[in-house]
């Protein structure tokens, strides 16, 4: 008997299933609790503070609860919504977990970094919540991963250069890898996009399909944009991120080689405000910058070595930081001693948007007209030797591009 009741009943639960999935899928849900605990708090200040960030997938998240840690390190928040979307938690200004907000989550977090070198590495951090919001965690741990393979693999190749070890250095030029480190996270998230491609979470992978090039990557990211704005009317983010999706391909169209580099006004460490104008003339290499970015510290010594080989030459250099600490600006500018202008951001999102860029060190090359020649994302030995080549040569803008109606600088 129990055997018959027990064939009869699993059918029946694994049918419901998928209409149980549906039903959440595209109910609205408008309150949830976030729960977590802190395993190490900041020993540099009293106050240990937790916010609830709304991530809104187009620009900076928005704050809209905050709280501080209980005696137990734990920490508890009542979401309130209009629908459910994405959201984050910021733990003490360091530690960071995000989730879709279709249940409740819970989610235990490292906080502070307790090692003697501080390096604000992300930390994962695995949210306890709905079927949807796996998606999250999946691909949260993609990125992470592939970040941290990205770092450990720039590492090895730039101490392997400065090693009197020629045989390590030839196997890192030389070697075939199985999977390259882009092919390895694209595999990845492609599986994680097809399984979810259909459910409202997915926006949070769509944001960063659809780059800036008219072609299949971003047909694909406005249809499916298309299909969750459709069948989610509620979704709005889905409505803001397809404008900002055509925005940022118009905004990449005007800063291709042979357009003119777009006018600027940002603070030198003086106070004044200051633009590119003066430059007119000269081959001018635009250096977007961070005090806490490890690759663009170690570029530094090879751009101060063009500098100094061309500067007699018609050849300068502007540096524009994004940082938003302003003493941590000042201070890696000291340590670094370069000697050609420095800018800071006024608004390093707004900056990032004019530019078209997401990861720093982020370089345009512009000749003496003030059009763009190149840009470079990260200074690698190919990025030195076409920029020096450009200023040798004397090479200019493609003319093929360029656009009379606009103003250059």
């Amino acid at each position: 008997m129990k055997r018959f009741v027990l064939k009869s009943w699993m059918p029946l639960a694994l049918l419901a299933s998928p209409i149980t999935m549906l039903a959440q899928q595209n109910k609205i849900v408008k309150s949830i609790t976030v729960k977590g605990k802190v395993q190490f708090r900041d020993p540099r200040t009293k106050e240990q503070k937790i916010w609830l960030m709304k991530e809104s997938l187009v620009g900076k998240p928005t704050a809209v609860d905050s709280c501080l840690l209980k005696e137990d390190n734990s920490f508890t928040f009542t979401l309130k919504q209009d629908h459910q979307g994405v959201y984050s938690i910021d733990a003490l200004h360091w530690d960071h977990a995000t989730f879709w907000s279709d249940a409740d989550v819970k989610v235990s977090m490292r906080g502070y970094d307790t090692a003697r070198y501080k390096v604000k590495v992300p930390h994962y951090n695995y949210v306890e919540g709905s079927y949807d919001n796996n998606f999250v965690n999946m691909s949260v741990l993609n990125s992470e991963l592939n970040y941290r393979r990205m770092i450990d693999e720039y590492n090895m190749q730039y101490y392997a250069k400065k090693s009197t070890d020629s045989a390590f250095n030839h196997y890192l030029e030389t070697r075939t890898v199985y999977n390259p480190l882009s092919k390895d996270y694209d595999t990845r998230q492609e599986i994680l996009i097809r399984s979810y491609q259909d459910r409202p979470v997915a926006i949070y992978a769509i944001r960063g399909m659809a780059g800036t090039e008219a072609g299949e990557k971003y047909d694909r990211a406005l249809s499916m944009l298309d299909v969750l704005i459709g069948k989610y009317p509620w979704l709005t983010e889905a409505k803001d991120l397809k404008k900002n999706i055509i925005f940022n391909m118009e905004q990449a169209q005007k800063l291709k080689a042979g357009k003119p580099m777009p006018s600027i006004s940002y603070p030198t460490p003086g106070g004044q405000f200051a633009n590119l104008e003066k430059y007119k003339g000269k081959y001018l290499l635009v250096d977007f910058w961070a005090s806490w970015c490890g690759p663009c510290r170690q570029a530094i010594p090879k751009v101060k070595e063009l500098y100094e080989t061309y500067k007699e030459k018609g050849f300068a250099v502007v540096s524009i930081s994004i940082d938003t600490d302003e003493k941590a600006w000042r201070k890696a500018m000291k340590d670094e001693n370069m000697p050609w202008e420095q800018m800071l951001s006024s608004n390093k999102d707004e900056t990032m948007k004019t530019f078209q860029f997401s990861g720093i060190p982020t370089l345009y090359l512009v000749d003496p007209e003030g059009n763009i020649i190149n840009k470079y994302t990260g200074f690698t030995d190919e990025a030195h030797e076409k920029i020096e080549n450009a200023i040798k040569n004397k090479e200019k803008a493609p003319k093929a591009v360029r656009s009379a109606s606009m103003s250059s600088f």
